[in-house]
């Protein structure tokens, strides 16, 4: 058995991370201890992330190309005698409370086929080391004694209310015990069938969810109660493995998220805008409007360009070419995710970002395993509800990055947070890269997120206290939070230094949580 491995694990679960570090104390290496902890990260971050869920992996291993593993949500109905037609469908719209309201769909029609458990078993096929069921063994033992509810869960549940869940009482009872209110944080906590999904998981791998017992719950639930997925959709199911982009700033390289996912794109053309309009010395209220304005504009190529039917690979590169980001320069100048980063004492880098999307309020019964409502997310389906044909991967906002310092520091770090990913990461660089803050500060600085406007009316900046938005009143709507707060995200940043240094940040505006081994 090899010794135990010096890592640092950044995660929003202080569950999570322990259960990271306890694999690297069995000698895990940096793709071990990301899987293990995100298999436990499926259950202490209940409904941020799921075995129902879509994920992205992107790893640099030592002495390997960065590569992006991608677990994507797919589109069922390969199977034709399943119905596509809204008869007989379980579809419900819904508005989400949570931030100006969110309008979504949920229900059994709503689920897309999982990719989290093949993502994470690719991770551990390609680059792990350690048995595949010892980084599923403290999932088991957690399922099986139960956790304290995270902090994260309850306040997103005390947010949006029972309203969603109350269809299924399974799913209701498992978030609200009473029937109205959530588990209270720290509580004791457990999702009632996942002690048998993660020893199935153990002992199967990922086949269990896309060809074993666990697949045959979900068609079932599924093909009883209006749901879409088959037993066709499920054993076509496959994790893709592709190269990441790659983007320079200030004598950083960055890997991001490439397409079909359109996060990692968008996160660097947002950088590469702020790269190129960064104010120098000037005041606090210019920068917030550069923010904004690079905010704004990125809404604007996202409707025209990254949300198209055609934005492909070859787009995607060509946006971050200098050509590419030019033109747009002058426009300036007037949850449910999660996700963890490790870090390894070789200079190993793990980031991983997974998601429910909003959940659709439904549990797959005897497993555990509450279901995605990835269908039903107006942002993930641009061209509207079922656009898509069977077996085409889902656009992501997820935007997992590495980024590899000309003078030997390797850092990895992302956020959960839908919509603010993009607009959260893009300013931890900022403050980070451009400024030169120490990478706790940069995480903690204040947060501003642009939202489209209201028919009629202008963008709505939000803004953490810190933010001088008096530069900003006559172009947007300006509504500003007395406190950090969750809706702008939770970065999780590890690094390794060119001298074998290893340091991690948890973002507060969650529970964060950061674990060193060695």
């Amino acid at each position: 058995m090899p010794g135990p491995t010096r890592a640092v694990i950044a995660s929003d679960s202080p569950t999570t991370a322990e259960a990271g570090a306890r694999i690297a104390e069995e000698g895990g290496n940096a793709a071990d201890i990301a899987v293990g902890a995100a298999l436990v990260a499926t259950m202490t971050e209940a409904l941020m992330c799921s075995l129902s869920g879509s994920g992205f992996a992107m790893v640099a291993m030592e002495g390997k190309d960065a590569e992006l593993i991608d677990g994507a949500h797919t589109v069922p109905g390969l199977d034709p005698t399943m119905s596509r037609s809204g008869e007989g469908l379980d579809v419900v719209d819904y508005l989400l409370p949570y931030g100006s309201g969110i309008a979504i769909k949920i229900g059994r029609g709503t689920v897309a086929v999982p990719g989290v458990p093949a993502m994470l078993e690719t991770l551990w096929k390609r680059h792990g080391r350690l048995p595949w069921a010892d980084l599923v063994a403290p999932s088991i033992e957690l399922a099986r004694s139960g956790w304290p509810a995270s902090k994260t869960m309850s306040d997103y549940l005390a947010r949006v209310g029972p309203g969603s869940y109350v269809r299924q009482d399974d799913c209701l009872w498992t978030y609200f015990p009473d029937g109205r209110n959530p588990a209270a944080p720290g509580s004791p906590f457990r999702l009632p069938g996942m002690e048998g999904t993660m020893e199935a998981i153990a002992r199967d791998g990922a086949r269990a969810v896309y060809e074993g017992e666990i697949a045959e719950a979900i068609v079932k639930e599924m093909r009883d109660h209006g749901g879409l997925i088959s037993r066709k959709d499920l054993e076509s199911y496959r994790a893709e493995v592709r190269r990441p982009l790659r983007l320079r700033s200030r004598g950083w390289t960055l890997e991001l998220n490439p397409p079909p996912s359109i996060g990692g794109a968008a996160l660097g053309v947002l950088i590469g805008w702020l790269d190129r309009a960064w104010p120098g010395e000037t005041t606090h209220g210019e920068r917030a409007l550069v923010i904004a304005r690079a905010q704004r504009t990125l809404l604007e190529l996202r409707a025209d360009v990254m949300e198209s039917g055609d934005f492909d690979e070859a787009m995607a590169r060509s946006l971050l070419e200098e050509t590419g980001l030019l033109p747009w320069l002058p426009r300036l100048s007037s949850p449910g995710t999660t996700q963890l980063s490790v870090a390894t004492g070789d200079g190993s880098l793990v980031s991983i970002a997974m998601s429910n999307g909003y959940d659709a309020g439904i549990n797959i019964p005897g497993t555990g395993i509450t279901c995605n409502n990835a269908l039903g997310e107006p942002e993930l389906n641009p061209g509207g509800f079922l656009a898509l044909p069977p077996g085409s991967r889902i656009v992501s906002n997820m935007a997992p990055t590495v980024a590899l310092a000309d003078d030997g520091r390797r850092l990895a770090f992302g956020t959960p947070g839908a919509s603010r990913i993009t607009t959260a990461l893009a300013q931890t660089w900022a403050w980070l890269a451009f400024e030169g803050l120490d990478p706790g500060d940069a995480v903690a600085a204040p947060r501003l997120h642009v939202e489209p406007a209201a028919e009629g009316g202008r963008p709505i900046a939000r803004s953490e206290p810190g933010f001088d938005t008096s530069l900003l009143e006559p172009f947007f709507e300006v509504r500003a939070y007395d406190h950090p707060d969750m809706y702008f995200g939770g970065v999780k940043l590890v690094m390794a230094g060119a001298d074998g240094s290893l340091m991690g940040r948890a973002d507060l505006r969650r529970e964060g949580a950061v674990r060193e081994v060695g």
